[in-house]
């Protein structure tokens, strides 16, 4: 007991003490004479440079809202608002869908921009109009005659008013004659409120006949939009023209006319007795002619109205032509005028050929064989300007041969030829004719093409020798400076040794230091900008080592195709260009898996020695000038292409042996000479670019200002000159040394020091 007790005496005294507490501590915390500052000072002791500071300088005034996307429309025309001209309505039912209608489909659907058949789906179904070759046919489960013609406006008002700027609405027994009804539309502005059509002046009612055709503009259709209910409530009339007529003027308040804007849209009902004789029927360029019982009359008056159509068509060609005779003007008769030159630089050539040979095709080539389309095209203008002038003659002359030819090609005409002809007469006598012949350019045609972006990740292969060691370190450094995590790229360096050369492991590897420059500066670089490389040992062929040989090329791709995905991006390039990333872009757009190939043709420098004679100070970039350097039109070691279309093209290739290891080349050689000793006839592929043209894919070659050749400093050539095989090339001796200009200066030079000496 005297325990319990004092254990509640203590618990009292405590709960009485912590009371007492909080109360005085309340009392103190809500004090009227409570000074911040002085207290602030005590706390803070001073000035105390972890004091909190709330900056309200940076805190928006207002609520950051987070933008909401602006959805854009699928189309330009939907977001500018840009409609198609004609939409065409036709009322048709049950008995006449398979008959009319489908006449209506075969001889004006084509004139017009839309073309819809409306009728009750009871009748649709009956009709099996599922088996019809008709562009659009709408049911209305409604199946009251007198609401069909309100059905079709409401449909029309509900699905097409943003699509189109005039409706043409009639019934299937009417002929619609599409090429007058287009070019009356053609001339009507958009924004001229129209409801036109055939009065009905026999019966003295102020409405449009749906037989012959009722015409409204978007505007007026778009008024008749909130109308409908009171057109239905109020079509009391037998006649459609009546209710139709009653709705529209009701909505819109314009009566029905036939002249818009100075053009008449007229209709010509047909009589039993004109309906027997078409070919006597007076055509006064009526856009419809009604009533029609019988589908063939729709065949029978398209073909009339066609024929004579094409009659007055080319009545007016000839008035042209003789037009143009007068007026000397361009020949033939409406083809463009030759281009005029502006400079003596774009004055389009005359190429001399004959019946093998093409001369001086271009500035590098003086005599070419005349092959494929060029030679055909040529043979058939030379028959077919033969078979002219014999039949001309009257059969009296007899061909000889052909003494001189001319072609040009006119990018804004197309190609024209001049051909000198030689031939005999009945006595014998030579007789030379000189015939004029062109082909103008055809239609342009919009051809489909694959969709590519410059998001495709570019693998950069770049081949080097031994005596690259510089070019390849300023390619690397540069390449390591300008690759970013969204450039996309990746190196491979292609070491290329030769058969002696200490190789990896051997303290004077050839290449020691460009694999430490590519390690030093991967390991700065993140994972998207790596550089790596792979050794191949040339083996020597015939006494040569072949490193500077477009089959090697082949063994370089070969054995990269089993560490590259199929869809990978080649881009094969050389240590001296310049790292320029629109080229880049160039190579992802300009390449297409499956349709095309892109070869640049690079700007190449010429020799410093001769360009930069008297220059201090070179600059590092190089400028394009025809006094630096020039386009080198056989530089094609620079081709992108994707993986999977080299494996698809290299794989039909039977005579190149696919190379899977180092000791594979040697046997890569032998093929192909094997193979060009048993058919000296043949026309081997000599690199990949030629194998890449002699396929179904397209080869874009073009001058590439972007991409830009340095000269080689260390340029030792590293074959025999002995060595003459079709697949060589030779890096220092191939490249435009120097303009004739800076060749002939520098001869004049030599020859001046040389006087002076003596």
């Amino acid at each position: 007991l005297r325990q319990k007790t004092s254990f509640m005496f203590s618990l009292l005294l405590g709960l009485l003490v912590s009371y007492f507490f909080c109360l005085s501590m309340n009392t103190r915390c809500s004090g009227t004479d409570f000074d911040y500052s002085s207290d602030n000072e005590k706390i803070s002791g001073g000035h105390d440079e972890y004091e909190p500071r709330i900056n309200l300088a940076g805190k928006p005034q207002r609520a950051r809202k987070v933008p909401q996307n602006l959805v854009r429309p699928r189309y330009y025309s939907t977001e500018l608002g840009i409609r198609e001209r004609l939409f065409m309505g036709v009322l048709t039912s049950e008995h006449t869908v398979r008959s009319f209608a489908v006449a209506i489909n075969k001889t004006s659907s084509h004139l017009v921009d839309k073309l819809m058949f409306f009728m009750d789906a009871g009748g649709a179904e009956k009709a099996n109009v599922i088996t019809l070759k008709l562009p659009g046919i709408v049911g209305f489960v409604d199946a009251q005659p007198h609401l069909k013609p309100f059905h079709m406006l409401k449909y029309l008002t509900d699905n097409f008013l943003e699509e189109y700027d005039f409706f043409f609405l009639t019934k299937d027994s009417t002929y619609i004659d599409g090429e007058v009804l287009s070019s009356l539309v053609k001339s009507i502005s958009v924004s001229v409120d129209v409801h036109a059509g055939s009065l009905q002046v026999a019966d003295g009612s102020p409405f449009c006949r749906l037989d012959g055709g009722i015409l409204l503009s978007n505007s007026v259709l778009r008024k008749l939009q909130n109308s409908l209910d009171w057109c239905v409530k109020n079509s009391y009339s037998d006649l459609d023209d009546d209710n139709v007529g009653r709705c529209i003027l009701h909505a819109s308040q314009l009566p029905c006319i036939q002249f818009i804007e100075g053009n008449k849209l007229q209709s010509k009902p047909l009589s039993e007795d004109e309906k027997k004789k078409l070919e006597n029927l007076s055509f006064n360029k009526a856009v419809t002619y009604f009533k029609m019982d019988d589908h063939n009359l729709f065949y029978q008056l398209h073909l009339i109205l066609s024929k004579r159509r094409l009659s007055e068509t080319q009545s007016e060609i000839h008035k042209l032509e003789r037009t143009l005779d007068l007026a000397d003007l361009a020949w033939p008769p409406g083809s463009y005028p030759p281009r005029r030159p502006k400079t003596r630089f774009d004055v389009i050539p005359w190429l001399h050929f004959d019946t093998q040979k093409v001369y001086l095709p271009s500035d590098f080539v003086n005599v070419q064989p005349l092959s494929g389309a060029d030679l055909i095209d040529a043979k058939n203008v030379v028959n077919r300007s033969v078979e002219w002038l014999i039949e001309r003659y009257s059969g009296q002359i007899r061909f000889k041969q052909m003494l001189n030819g001319y072609r040009r090609f006119d990018p804004s005409r197309g190609l024209d030829y001049i051909l000198d002809l030689s031939f005999r007469d009945n006595t014998g006598r030579e007789m030379i004719k000189r015939v004029e012949a062109s082909k103008p350019l055809g239609h342009v045609e919009m051809l489909q093409m694959a969709y590519v972006t410059e998001n495709t990740r570019v693998y950069l292969l770049v081949p080097l020798v031994a005596t690259d060691k510089e070019a390849a370190a300023n390619f690397m450094t540069k390449y390591s400076e300008t690759c970013t995590q969204s450039e996309l790229t990746f190196l491979m360096l292609v070491l290329l040794y030769e058969p002696n050369a200490p190789g990896k492991g051997h303290a004077a590897d050839v290449f020691k230091d460009i694999k430490d420059l590519a390690l030093e500066l991967s390991s700065k670089k993140h994972k998207d900008c790596k550089i790596t490389w792979i050794s191949i040992r040339v083996p020597t062929i015939n006494g040569i080592v072949p490193l500077e040989d477009h089959l090697m090329y082949f063994a370089m791709v070969d054995l990269l195709s089993k560490k590259l995905a199929p869809e990978s991006l080649i881009l094969l390039a050389e240590p001296n260009m310049e790292l320029r990333t629109d080229y880049l872009n160039r190579v992802r757009m300009g390449t297409i898996v499956g349709k095309q190939v892109y070869s640049p043709i690079p700007f190449t420098e010429f020799n410093p020695e001769f360009v930069y004679r008297n220059v201090t100070q070179k600059n590092p970039t190089l400028e394009i000038h025809k006094n630096t350097g020039r386009f080198d039109i056989s530089n094609i070691r620079h081709l992108a292409f994707y993986m999977e279309d080299y494996t698809s093209a290299r794989s039909k290739i039977t005579y190149l042996p696919m190379v899977k290891a180092d000791k594979d080349i040697a046997r890569l050689y032998s093929d192909y000479n094997l193979y060009l000793t048993k058919t000296p006839k043949a026309d081997p592929v000599n690199s990949i670019l030629d194998m890449f043209s002699r396929l179904s894919v397209s080869v874009l070659r073009a001058s590439e200002p972007a991409l830009r050749l340095h000269r080689l400093k260390n340029c030792n050539n590293t074959t025999s000159d002995a060595a003459e095989h079709r697949t060589k090339y030779n890096r220092c001796m191939d490249p435009p040394i120097a303009t004739r200009s800076q060749l002939g200066q520098t001869l004049l030079n030599l020859i001046y020091k040389e006087s002076a000496i003596v």
